[in-house]
Order: C-alpha cells, then structure tokens, then sequence
C-alpha cells in the first residue's frame, strides 16, 4: 500500500475514533486532503464529526524522503468535540512503523492548533476543529555492499535481542507497533571515510547511528543503555565477510530525537583488500641459472 493509504487504514482501524466520525458511504468520514460537498448523497444523517488529511513530502539527502503529515478534525454541536479525537488520532499514528510500497516510515506528533469556522452549506452554524501536525521520518534501507557495516550490525542486533524488530531486517506486514518489550531498532550509517591504507589493505572508518523506538521514555533509555552495554563490552562485532569493526567510539544521547538523530552513535573502523592488477616481483621467485 502507498503511505496515503497506510495512514487511512490507521484512522479507520482506531475503533473509538471511527465510531465517532460520521459515515460517507458507510465508512467513516475520514477523507485525503478534501471532503466530498455536504450536499453529497454519500453521507449518512449527519456531516460531523469528520476527518481530512494531508501528505506532504520533502526531499531528504539521507532519508531519501521526509516530510509533515496534517489532519484536520471537524466537529459541530452534535457531536464529540475536537479536543476529544485529537488524542485518537494521534494513538491511531505516533511511534508506528508503516510498511509502504517505497520504504519504512514513522509518524511523530508536533503540535496541535484549535479552530473555528462557519459551516459552508450554513452559515449560521459554526464548526469547530482542530489541526494535528505530525513530522513524518522515512527508514530507508541502508545496505550498499561487501563487507557493510550496517548490514553487520542489523544480523547481530536480530541475532542478540530476539524481542525487538530490526527495521529493514524483519518483514513488516503493514504495521509494526513498538512496544516496552517489544522495540523497533534502526541502523543508520551517517558516514564513511578512509583512515589509511597500506599494500594489502584499506582502512575505512564508519559513522552509524542506531535508533531504539519504544512508547515511553523510560522503556526508550532502558533498551538504549542495554544496547550501549553490550556493544561496549564486546567491542566490535562481525562483518559479513569474517573481518571485524572495531568499535573506536560509543556515545549515548537520551536526549537525541529517537527518531531522527538515534540515541546510539558510533565510530568504528574496518579494513577491505585493495584490488589492484599489478603483480609485484616479491610475489615471485626467480632463480639465476
């Protein structure tokens, strides 16, 4: 599915949410970026309590794509005010990692702004409502090639913590919701460069950022100190092609947006062969006859 339906299944899927929405054609009045006229055969007794919303993406150099996503609820006199959706909405889409057609997303909450405005079809009625701004945060794959760190550290957090979904790792069928026990874990490489280099190998140093998603802060810092302990501790770990990354820096940040930055950052190095045609003449033996 495409993110635009991914958060619709969401809002419809919140059950105290769609049972006090109006109906549109039997379906809750949840609609992308505009309602269909009030006039409009579809709805049911009432037009309120409804639902717009909007996708709005952004190029992101490293993410790929980012962006806000906004919605808009409307109420009238008849039904549930605004104040009370607002929190269904943001339950139905904060810190749950949709699955789309393109890549891995996450929807946090930013702010929310309260509104008022005259019914369309009736001006004598007024309308209230409220607009919930949500930043939006893509998880793109980040595997590139042999040996590759990210890819390295993704097998040895499944392999590690069982519990927790590695994202881009794990199949997700749509949703995944983190929970205290049951984290969303991403990797990310901020960085590479090359440190040295001497006649069989090369020497790159890598930057990686390891975000831990959970719904409270206090289940958030226990998984991150967790994590931090065991890397730590162990000091490097595996690539692919059986050479190590040596761990040079760790450094935890519980401060660092979880979604955006990675509470974990670390630097480490590790070594490739050089490929090169030459053939020194060391590598053989001659004989003088």
């Amino acid at each position: 599915m495409t993110l635009e339906e991914l958060i619709y299944t969401r809002l419809v899927q919140e059950k105290e949410l769609a049972e006090s929405l109006a109906k549109y054609e039997g379906v809750p009045a949840v609609f992308l970026q505009k309602a269909p006229d009030d006039k409009a055969q579809g709805w049911g007794v009432s037009q309120y309590p409804r639902a717009d919303y909007l996708v709005d993406m952004t190029a992101d150099p490293e993410r790929h794509s980012s962006g806000m996503v906004s919605v808009n609820v409307y109420s009238d006199d008849t039904g549930k005010p605004p104040e009370e959706l607002a929190p269904l909405v943001r339950i139905a889409l904060c810190d749950v990692v949709m699955q789309a057609d393109d890549g891995a997303y996450c929807i946090t909450w930013a702010r929310t702004e309260l509104f008022e405005m005259n019914d369309s079809q009736n001006p004598n009625t007024l309308v209230n409502g409220c607009s919930l701004t949500f930043l939006l945060i893509a998880f793109p794959q980040q595997i590139t090639q042999a040996p590759d760190p990210a890819l390295a550290m993704q097998e040895f957090l499944k392999r590690w913590e069982t519990d927790a979904l590695v994202i881009n790792k794990d199949h997700i069928e749509s949703f995944y919701e983190p929970s205290d026990f049951h984290p969303a874990i991403y990797v990310r490489i901020s960085g590479t460069k090359k440190k040295r280099q001497t006649c069989a190998l090369t020497w790159m140093e890598c930057s990686m950022a390891i975000h831990v998603i959970a719904p409270t802060p206090e289940a958030r810092n226990s998984w991150t100190r967790y994590l931090y302990d065991t890397l730590a501790r162990l000091g490097e770990i595996i690539l692919l092609d059986g050479a190590p990354l040596l761990f040079d820096e760790l450094a935890v940040d519980n401060a660092a947006d979880y979604l955006s930055r990675g509470q974990i950052t670390i630097k480490g190095q590790y070594a490739t062969e050089n490929f090169s045609e030459y053939s020194h003449p060391l590598k053989e033996t001659y004989f003088n006859k």
